[in-house]
């Protein structure tokens, strides 16, 4: 009987085939993305958990879940980095208590949304990025999704983006990423830090 060593050497032919066989078919088998274990409904806010997030619409109005990270439904090649995110201009702002400031924010299309932050650099006509219910951003080591909120006993439908958040160089995890005039309520986020000049 041939001495079989942890690398395989001495094992029958047969034996070294199948162990090669079944380390390709291994390699080969492609990685099935992870279901999301919950998602809330951009258009009425239904909040989508345990077997539920496996639904292909809505249960309550039937629009379509968000698009994971990575997906490119219109076809331009950028991958859905920004689902869910806008340009906004604060319209209103209310200092509560402690940091915390209720913003009513203009994201286009006519719509305010109430958002509750604690950015100390906004200010009432600041440019910003929110990330609207239902988008998904990276926040304590993990993929999170905003939800409606109540903050400071103020309604909330949104956050109010920092640099690390939109995955740009420079800037606080605590401060608001600032946009300048160039940029319009509801266009979508540029893909790195744009100059405040522009």
């Amino acid at each position: 009987e041939p001495f079989a060593s942890p690398s395989g050497a001495g094992m029958p032919r047969k034996d070294k085939a199948a162990k090669g066989k079944k380390a390709k078919a291994a390699e080969e088998e492609p990685a099935t993305p992870a279901e999301p274990s919950s998602w809330t409904c951009a258009e009425c806010l239904y909040e989508h958990e345990g077997d539920e997030a496996a639904e292909a619409e809505c249960l309550a109005c039937g629009a379509a879940p968000p698009q994971a990270e990575g997906d490119d439904a219109d076809g331009d090649g950028e991958g859905d980095q920004f689902a869910g995110y806008k340009v906004g201009v604060v319209t209103e702002l209310e200092e509560l208590s402690g940091k915390l400031k209720a913003l009513a924010v203009d994201v286009g299309g006519g719509e305010q949304l109430p958002v509750v932050t604690n950015a100390p650099n906004v200010v009432e006509g600041s440019r910003v990025v929110i990330a609207t219910v239902g988008a998904r951003f990276m926040g304590k080591g993990e993929e999170m999704v905003v939800k409606k909120a109540s903050k400071g006993g103020k309604p909330s439908q949104g956050v109010v983006c920092s640099s690390t958040m939109l995955g740009w160089s420079g800037g606080g995890v605590a401060t608001a990423a600032l946009l300048p005039e160039s940029f319009a309520p509801g266009d979508k986020p540029p893909e790195k830090r744009p100059r405040m000049d522009q």
